[in-house]
This record gives structure tokens, sequence and C-alpha cells, in this order.
């Protein structure tokens, strides 16, 4: 009986870390928030009908902090043997690191290791397989859609964006690294929020053929802007095989009943960071 309220009571800390945290690892360019907890601003979308932004970005500073958090992020399968991808911005410093493999329940990670250069981690699971994704290390040209899934806010949400360009993204703080990102317009969000991205960082984006392309990894919500890995570092590392298969049907009309499935079988999962 002891032992079962103590769970309870360790359920119930995490799951207040995770309202409260939701937030912390939306990586965009730190600056003043002016708007109260609770009362987020209305979501920045381009509307199809408008041309894109010129692709004539400079470089993305993204401040960390310098003190980890308890905080969320996203992570999707790469291999049927637990292997997991993830932003490093959402594990680094971690004293514990967590998959979500049900509704209140957790296993604890076997291993995170984090790329020194980008904002790129890769989690080994203790128990959790699910059915991987293809991966490709094209980069997505200027004008592709691409769909990405995960948990922003700490809820399950998916997000439609577009392609402007490619940039470098530059970070500080906690860690240093420089790497180069594909820059998104945000077209679309389901179901309907507003504020932040926090949340979705490690949550993967797949082209209109059904292959991951990149990593979400920083966003400016002001502006409507998405930044992800390029996706070359999936050749780099090793990770590309064939085991992935590309997921099909993603269309505009009903992507969102894709990312629920993927979230149900923990195709995507939810990573819960402990800072001490």
């Amino acid at each position: 009986m002891r032992r079962t309220v103590e769970l309870i009571f360790y359920i119930v800390v995490i799951l207040f870390f995770i309202a409260r945290y939701a937030n912390v690892d939306d990586q965009e360019p730190r600056r003043p928030r002016p708007d109260a907890p609770g009362q987020n601003p209305p979501a920045v979308l381009l509307p199809d009908s408008s041309p894109l932004p010129q692709d004539n970005m400079g470089a993305v500073n993204v401040a960390l902090d310098v003190i980890v958090k308890n905080g969320v992020g996203t992570a999707f399968a790469v291999d049927g043997k637990g292997t997991y991808v993830t932003a490093r911005h959402v594990v680094d410093g971690c004293s514990q690191v967590y998959l979500f493999t049900g509704p209140r329940q957790l296993e604890p990670v076997l291993s995170t290791v984090s790329e020194g250069t980008r904002d790129f981690a890769v989690l080994r699971a203790t128990r959790l397989r699910a059915v991987p994704f293809a991966l490709t290390d094209k980069s997505p040209a200027r004008g592709e859609d691409g769909f990405m899934m995960g948990y922003p806010q700490g809820k399950p949400a998916d997000v439609r964006a577009t392609v402007i360009g490619r940039t470098e993204m530059r970070s500080s703080g906690r860690y240093s690294a420089k790497e180069p990102v594909v820059a998104w317009v945000e077209r679309e969000r389901r179901p309907t929020f507003g504020g932040s991205l926090g949340g979705i960082s490690g949550g993967p984006v797949f082209n209109a053929v059904g292959y991951v392309v990149g990593t979400v990894v920083a966003g400016a919500p002001r502006r409507g802007r998405v930044y992800t890995t390029h996706p070359r570092v999936f050749r780099e590392i090793g990770l590309i095989t064939d085991e992935g298969k590309p997921v099909q049907g993603l269309r505009r009309q009903d992507f969102d009943k894709l990312g629920t499935g993927f979230r149900a079988n923990r195709a995507i999962a939810q990573v819960y960071c402990k800072a001490a």
C-alpha cells in the first residue's frame, strides 16, 4: 500500500512539472515575454494564398538557459530496437531522462548520446519498441510543405509548415554549437492553439512523400518561424537504414490523424527531463 501511494505521488509531481515547464524548450531567441502565463498570443500563421517571405535570413541566435530545469520534449523511433531521436537541448544536463510509454507510465532511458556540435541527441529506450520511420539526408526545397508532430506545450498536436530556406543556428549558454538548419513558416496548427511550440522540440518533420527530413530544434512564434536540423545529420551519424518505411497518406486535409496514430503506438513519444 505504501509503495502504491509513493508511486502515485511521484506521477503527480512529474505531471505538475510537465504542465509547468512545457514551454521551456521552445528554443526561440531569448527576449522578454510580455504575455502573462495562461494568456498565449494567437499563433502567427501564413495563409496558403500568401507568398513566402524572402530567403534573406541571417543567422539564428539561440540563448540556452544555463541552469537545467525539468522539462518535456518529443522523440521518435528510428529503428525497431528502441533507438529514438530528440533534440539535444531537451535532454542535455538532465539527471534522468524518461519516455512516456502510456498514460501516466514512464520508463527511464538506458542512455543518452548528444552530438557535440548540433542540437541532436540519440536515446536508447529500456523496453519501448515501435515501428521506425524512414529517414532521408535530402534537404527539402523552398516552397515544400512539411508536417511536424509531437507534444507542443506538453499536449498532442501537429503543425503544417512550408520551407523558406536554409540558415545557420548558433546556440550559446549551457553549451555552444553552430549548425545548418532549415527555416519554415507555419501554415496550420491542429488542433488550433496559440503561443509557443515548446514541447515539440525533438519531434520529426515529414515531407510530402513520408520521409523524415529533420527534427524540430527552435522556434520564433511571434514571427511564425520554425527551425529544424539539416537532414544530413541522419547520414553522418549512420541512422539511415532500410528498416524504416515512408509514411503513406500524408495530406494537408488530415495529416493530424496520422500524428494521433503515431503518438498512440509510441513511434512518436513524449520525453521528460528530470533536472535533479
